[in-house]
């Protein structure tokens, strides 16, 4: 029972890590789910699973995160549709269905 409860926490923690540096992703640009794994130190698939569980999406903007190769990835509140008109809102530029290279930034890069 002890086990869980510390996953639990560890669990927490890390969104709550995670969900801070989303803050500091300005509108108009994005980063991938590798620069923030690469930050935390965990697999990019994890950071998506945790983005997942974000219920205040409008507060905490995990719209703005995509995959390294600039495609959508998901988007729990609403699909890809929903996440990209988002980011068109804040204005973030699209080559076809991709984030435009110069709307990503590495955050990963710039805080280490």
């Amino acid at each position: 029972m002890g086990k869980k409860r510390k996953d639990r926490s560890e669990r927490d923690v890390r969104k709550e890590i995670l969900y801070t540096l989303l803050m500091l992703i300005p509108p108009g640009l994005v980063t991938t789910y590798g620069s923030l794994a690469r930050l935390m130190g965990l697999n990019p698939r994890v950071v998506g699973r945790l983005l997942a569980e974000n219920k205040n999406v409008i507060i905490i903007p995990c719209h703005r995160v995509v995959r390294s190769d600039g495609s959508l990835g998901g988007y729990s509140s609403g699909g890809e549709k929903v996440k990209k008109r988002l980011l068109e809102i804040e204005g973030v530029r699209f080559d076809g269905e991709r984030v435009d290279r110069e709307c990503i930034i590495d955050l990963a890069a710039m805080l280490i």
